[in-house]
């Protein structure tokens, strides 16, 4: 009974690691932290469209999320992505939702976002390339890229008040550009 016991404690111990690392705003473990650069990468939208980071850097910040149907946090924290994209969208920040799901969820993926009304970008990542280079195993995995394409936050698992810290990271970006005036706050009213 009390190896059984060992046994059931080990995952739960890792996720309550995860959690922790994640309510500090820090990388999964092993992950790329903040100050250091994003890689680059390309990947396919739902419609079949070529996404290149670096084109996105170029209009400003970038808020990558990745994400999964399978996975409750992540759909839990969806709906907070797209109050942040509709909130800042006109302020300069592209949000890039990239999905996780195997290539034959495709079909699910697209109606999941269509069913929501998601109108932030998806792209797909269906063999988890993108888990591999940006270093971490978990999701979900939110990264907030300056547009010098440095990692100016990270933030894994998702609790409520996580759009809260998200927010206020984006302001902190996107301060600078327009005057230091926050606005785009509202989206946080519905956490």
């Amino acid at each position: 009974m009390r190896s059984v016991v060992s046994r059931a404690l080990i995952p739960l111990c890792a996720l309550l690691v995860a959690a922790s690392l994640a309510a500090a705003g820090s990388p999964a473990p092993g992950g790329l932290a903040p100050g250091g650069s994003a890689p680059d990468f390309t990947l396919k939208n739902l419609a079949g469209d070529e996404i290149h980071l670096a084109d996105k850097l170029e209009g400003g910040p970038v808020l990558l999320d990745f994400w999964a149907t399978w996975c409750k946090p992540c759909l839990r924290a969806l709906p907070g992505t797209e109050r942040l994209h509709e909130a800042y969208k006109d302020r300069g920040l592209t949000v890039l939702t990239v999905n996780v799901d195997s290539p034959r969820s495709t079909a699910k993926v697209r109606s999941y976002v269509k069913s929501k009304g998601f109108s932030f970008e998806v792209l797909l990542d269906p063999n988890s390339g993108m888990m591999r280079l940006y270093h971490f195993q978990s999701i979900p995995q939110v990264f907030l890229l300056d547009s010098d394409g440095s990692i100016a936050y990270s933030q894994l698992g998702y609790a409520p008040g996580h759009e809260q810290k998200l927010a206020e990271e984006i302001e902190k970006l996107l301060a600078p550009a327009a005057g230091g005036e926050p606005s785009g706050t509202e989206a946080t009213d519905q956490s």
